[in-house]
């Protein structure tokens, strides 16, 4: 926005009449000082009476030769005046007299006449009185020209000296018709100056008077407004405290009026008030809403809404102006109503959670179903189809079958039922950790052992594969865990190395430590086919059987297992395959702390 042209005008004009005052001023004082200064007569430079003095000393020194010749001189008063004349030479000939004497032109004059001073002053010492009119020929000779070379010099001294003032008269005279100006131009300056300050004192009086009526009308306004106004200035001393002030904090506008905030009331001493009044006293609008406010220690709490707002005159902050809005009802009422809604929000949620986990166990049980019914379809129908053919090959030709025919149909039934045995209670261990009913008792276990033990299940179970194992060399890895769920664990990695990995090619168990952790690693020789394009965790989805699962029992639950089981127990279990088709499962378990005494009774058990 344009500031007003009459502001702007009201101040640079007094001020460019100031500055021409000062500035008339001091050229007037400069050119006075010069006048002065160019009118002195300075004595060492007055040519004139030098000039003179050295034309008078010369022909005094020719009459007292002339009277040293008729007798009327002695000796000494010749010898005076010689000396005279000679001083009154020497000094046309030294300094600035004889810079002026070449100005003039004769200064050869004098040069000759200072190289015949050594006769001249032969034939004075040699002057007899009335014997010696030639001596005083000759010394009338020698002093002639330069009596008229300075009656010469003292006619252009005089002309120069007249030429020189009447120059100087000139320029003080154009010097003071400057001076006459500039003390014009004071006076005018100081007339405007007298013309601005008269006006000056008339706005003034006239913008009191109203500022007084605005200030009655404010006063008027704010002691009938029914909320809580008060003004503060920068000290935060209160100047404004209105009659609902008055009424809310139970103190006068007299009494309030002059005093600090916090002196009036402690209100303004909490400190997110406090803050809130530093804050618009910074120049900023500032808000604090629902603040308790204790009339006294006895009352109830008010809730009040508190507004600032910066107060300015002109550009400068000259204080804050306080509103304060009784909201003791308002609050009250959002009180209630926040209570109700958050019980009906904790009802809604407590309702809503039930209503999510009597779902998320028809979808489970449903799931459940479902994926038994798949696997049944798919899996259950071999074991089954083996049971019945052996079965039918028995009923058919029971008779004609020998014993070891029969107990060769009868073992092939029986390892068919023992497979679909199997498959059932994996589906129903699926089931059963899906529902949250499996159950977890840690205790402290040495792993090592543990895997040594499976290992050697294994090695039973599948004579013709070699299983090997590697242990810790510094000591035994103890963990918290179930051993019976651990065991299934490890079963299971080793059971899938054995089936997906060629008949010729090892299996490898190996249990190491880190700071906090104990892996157990079973890394086999093989590919993942299924796996090529998708990620590892695939291979623990529950029922999921890769394209390498081909003409192998089982129905995809054996990893998910594994997988759930270890994170029950706070470990994991993760696949690594690199380039050369090295297959690796890692269970890994956290390591335990394994008191002395413990160690030395396993020790002692082992043994």
């Amino acid at each position: 926005m344009k500031r007003p042209l009459q502001p702007m005008l009201g101040v640079g004009l007094p001020l460019l009449a100031i500055v021409a005052f000062f500035v008339l001023l001091t050229y007037s004082l400069s050119h006075l000082f010069a006048i002065q200064a160019r009118m002195r007569l300075e004595a060492p430079h007055n040519m004139l009476w030098v000039i003179s003095r050295a034309q008078v000393a010369s022909l005094r020194l020719v009459n007292a030769v002339g009277e040293r010749a008729t007798g009327h001189a002695g000796a000494d008063a010749l010898q005076r005046h010689y000396q005279i004349f000679l001083s009154r030479l020497h000094l046309l000939g030294q300094g600035p007299q004889r810079r002026q004497m070449e100005a003039y032109g004769f200064v050869d004059s004098l040069d000759r006449l200072a190289q015949r001073l050594p006769e001249l002053k032969a034939r004075i010492s040699g002057l007899q009185a009335q014997s010696d009119s030639a001596n005083v020929q000759e010394i009338e000779q020698l002093l002639a020209p330069y009596v008229v070379t300075l009656g010469q010099a003292a006619t252009k001294a005089m002309v120069a000296g007249w030429d020189d003032l009447g120059g100087r008269l000139d320029d003080a005279r154009n010097g003071l018709w400057w001076v006459i100006g500039s003390l014009a131009g004071i006076l005018l300056a100081g007339i405007a100056l007298i013309i601005h300050a008269l006006l000056t004192i008339r706005y003034a009086h006239e913008r009191t008077r109203l500022l007084n009526q605005e200030k009655a009308f404010s006063q008027l306004l704010i002691g009938s407004s029914g909320e809580n106004i008060i003004a503060v200035d920068m000290e935060r001393r209160c100047t404004v405290w209105n009659a609902a002030a008055e009424h809310l904090f139970a103190c006068s506008a007299d009494t309030a009026q002059g005093r600090l905030l916090g002196d009036v009331s402690s209100f303004f001493e909490v400190e997110r008030v406090r803050r809130t009044v530093d804050k618009a006293l910074a120049g900023h609008t500032a808000e604090l809403l629902d603040q308790p406010f204790f009339c006294d220690s006895q009352s109830e709490a008010h809730y009040v809404d508190l507004r600032c707002f910066a107060l300015y005159e002109r550009e400068r902050i000259i204080g804050a102006i306080l509103l304060i809005f009784d909201v003791t009802e308002r609050h009250a009422a959002q009180r209630e109503i926040a209570m109700h809604r958050d019980h009906l929000e904790e009802l809604v949620h407590a309702r809503t959670q039930e209503l999510d986990a009597a779902l998320e166990r028809e979808r489970a049980t449903a799931e459940l179903y479902r994926n038994f019914g798949t696997m049944v379809s798919h899996q259950f129908r071999t074991p089954l189809a083996i049971v019945d053919s052996s079965l039918q090959r028995l009923v058919r030709r029971g008779e004609k079958l020998s014993l070891a025919e029969v107990r060769e149909r009868s073992g092939r039934a029986r390892e068919a039922i023992k497979r679909m045995a199997k498959l059932i209670e994996c589906t129903l261990d699926a089931g059963r950790l899906d529902a949250g009913q499996v159950e977890v008792h840690n205790q402290l276990c040495d792993l090592a052992l543990l895997a040594t033990g499976i290992c050697g299940q294994q090695r039973i179970a599948t004579p013709d594969r070699l299983i090997e194992i590697t242990l810790p060399e510094e000591g035994s890895p103890f963990v918290n865990c179930d051993p019976t769920h651990v065991e299934h664990i490890l079963n299971n990695l080793l059971a899938n190395a054995i089936k997906y990995s060629d008949a010729k090619s090892p299996v490898h168990m190996d249990v190491r430590c880190t700071d906090d952790k104990v892996e157990c690693a079973v890394t086999n020789q093989g590919t993942l086919a299924c796996i090529e394009d998708s990620e590892p965790d695939v291979l623990f989805t529950r029922y999921f059987r890769g394209d390498n699962a081909k003409g192998h029992t089982g129905i995809g639950i054996g990893l998910y297992m594994a997988r759930a089981l270890a994170r029950l127990q706070d470990g994991d279990v993760r696949l690594v395959q690199d380039r050369e088709g090295v297959i690796t499962f890692i269970l890994c378990l956290p390591r335990a702390v394994v008191p002395y005494v413990a160690l030395n009774d396993r020790a002692e058990k082992s043994a």
